[in-house]
C-alpha cells in the first residue's frame, strides 16, 4: 500500500493505494490555510472507516507541487515525517500530474500568472490561459479540477523511491519568501 498527500491547493486530499487494487480509500477536505490539520482528519477518517494503518505502508508519497509554498510543504513533511518514523522509502508526483497525465494542465502561479504544462513537456510560467481543451485551477478557469492523491494510483509505476532525509518540494521559480531583516535571536543573550 501507498499512503499519499495532496496539500498543494486548498483542497487537501489523502489516499491509499496499491498496485493491484487501485484506491484503496480516499477522502479529501476544503481546507484553505489548514492542509496539516485537514489530513490528520482524513488520516483518523481512513483508519476509521478501512482499517488501514499508516504503519502499514510500504511507501508515502507527497504531492511536491507547484503550488501553495506551505500547503507543499505540509504533504512533503508529512511524508517525510512517516517515511523516517517507520523506515520506509517516500516518493513525489508534481501537481500537474496529480491533475492530468493525458490533458494540458494550468496551474496558478503569482498574480496574473499561470505554470502550463503539455502532455510530456515542460512547464512554462505565462500571463495567458492556453487554447483549446486544458483543465486545472485558479482564476478564470471553470470547472475547477485540483491535484487529488487518489490520482496517485495512476502513477505507482513512475515512482521513485527516495530517502525522506534527503526528499524535498521541486520549485519551478524560487518561492517568494522574505528573508528576516534582523536575524533571529539577534541581540538575545542565552546563558548556558
Amino acid at each position: 500500500m501507498i499512503l499519499a498527500f495532496s496539500t498543494s491547493s486548498a483542497w487537501a486530499s489523502v489516499a491509499a493505494v496499491d498496485r493491484k487494487s487501485g484506491v484503496l480509500w480516499t477522502g479529501r477536505l476544503h481546507a484553505p490555510q489548514g492542509a496539516a490539520g485537514a489530513c490528520l482528519k482524513l488520516l483518523e477518517a481512513m483508519i476509521g472507516e478501512s482499517g488501514l494503518r499508516v504503519e502499514d505502508a510500504e511507501l508515502y508519497a507527497a504531492d511536491l507541487g507547484p503550488g501553495s509554498f506551505t500547503g507543499v510543504r505540509v504533504g512533503v513533511t508529512l511524508a517525510k515525517t512517516f517515511g523516517y518514523l517507520y523506515g520506509k522509502p517516500v516518493a513525489g508526483a508534481s501537481s500537474f500530474d496529480l491533475i492530468s497525465t493525458e490533458l494540458t494542465v494550468a496551474l496558478p502561479s503569482k498574480k496574473r500568472e499561470f505554470f502550463i504544462r503539455a502532455p510530456r513537456s515542460t512547464p512554462i510560467r505565462t500571463t495567458e490561459l492556453p487554447e483549446g481543451e486544458f483543465v486545472g485551477f485558479g482564476p478564470g478557469i471553470q470547472p475547477e479540477t485540483f491535484p487529488d492523491a487518489s490520482r496517485f494510483s495512476t502513477l505507482i509505476e513512475t515512482l521513485t523511491p527516495a530517502d525522506a532525509m534527503t526528499f524535498v518540494p521541486e520549485y519551478l521559480i524560487e518561492p517568494s519568501i522574505s528573508i528576516p531583516k534582523k536575524p533571529y535571536l539577534a541581540g538575545v543573550r542565552v546563558d548556558g
